[in-house]
């Protein structure tokens, strides 16, 4: 008999191997480690007793489930843990550790398809965008963050992990190092942007440097590598100053970027592109273009490459 606990070691050790990130790794651990937790408490120690039926009673608690926030779980969080339940279970049949897979025939809730709540229109994102105060270091730092985010559609995480060569302000180009999947991907920038790419490194971050050696992009008033806050705290810090009334975050620089090129005849594929998606729609296949067509689709659809400063 094989132990729940064994097996979920097995496969965690399986994820490392294969070369999962960091972050897909920490949520496969929190969320085995529950849904372990789960079993156990109904008496389940011994991988043979789990059935489709105790999948399915799974499925219903993480329905039922209050969360930290006193809250159910939304429809993509339950889907997500399930998601890790199934993909755990695929491992062991594959691997020869069950003779069938019991979450095979548990199917997804039904996610509601929203559009994102919080899209500015051109005139509002230029509006936070001129927000910072450029006359002074951090103030030219946060308005090289906004025209980076908004021009390039990249998630938080990846414009806090870019580095100096990453950037290539001459040509207009950012490669994204282990993006959401681990997958890199290089993405167009724009002319307004790069220029205050260009600035922000040589006049700017110089300020900012306190070890020689760090090559991260943006750096903190303390030469630090940017914390998990700092990019919302700036996006939420000028949008304050302009008095739009909807709720603005990094990502919605990237759902604005996307959508006013859209309205601006881009093609879907090249967006999908872009933002480093598989699909932008669960009935869109992923079509890969290239970097070049990409670059002159930017050029020619993104809003912000129309203005003259």
């Amino acid at each position: 008999m094989s132990s729940v606990s064994d097996l979920v070691e097995k496969y965690q050790r399986h994820l490392v191997i294969i070369n999962y990130a960091t972050r897909t790794l920490e949520g496969y651990h929190q969320y085995l480690g529950r849904f372990k937790a789960w079993l156990e408490a109904r008496g389940i120690t011994e991988i043979a007793a789990v059935t489709r039926d105790v999948v399915s009673d799974y499925q219903a608690h993480l329905y039922e489930e209050i969360n930290r926030k006193g809250e159910p779980n939304s429809v993509g969080t339950q889907n997500y843990a399930l998601g890790i339940v199934k993909c755990f279970f695929r491992y062991l049949r594959e691997s020869d550790y069950l003779p069938s897979d019991p979450s095979r025939d548990v199917s997804y809730a039904r996610r509601p398809k929203r559009l994102p709540r919080s899209i500015l229109t051109g005139p509002e994102a230029k509006k936070v965008i001129h927000a910072p105060n450029t006359r002074t270091a951090l103030g030219y730092r946060d308005r090289t963050i906004l025209e980076v985010l908004y021009s390039t559609g990249i998630r938080r995480l990846e414009l806090m992990n870019l580095d100096l060569v990453d950037v290539d302000y001459v040509q207009g180009f950012v490669r994204v190092n282990s993006g959401k999947g681990n997958k890199d991907r290089v993405v167009p920038i724009g002319k307004i942007a790069c220029r205050y790419l260009e600035n922000y490194i040589k006049a700017v971050r110089p300020e900012l440097v306190r070890n020689p050696h760090d090559t991260t992009l943006f750096l903190s008033l303390q030469g630090r590598k940017l914390s998990d806050t700092t990019v919302g705290d700036v996006v939420k810090k000028h949008t304050k100053k302009t008095r739009i009334k909807k709720t603005i975050t990094p990502h919605t620089f990237r759902h604005t970027c996307a959508t006013l090129m859209l309205r601006n005849k881009a093609n879907i594929r090249h967006i999908q592109e872009l933002l480093g998606h598989a699909t932008l729609n669960t009935t869109q296949i992923y079509a890969q273009v290239s970097i070049t067509d990409l670059k002159e689709v930017h050029s020619k659809c993104h809003p912000r490459e129309k203005d003259r400063e």
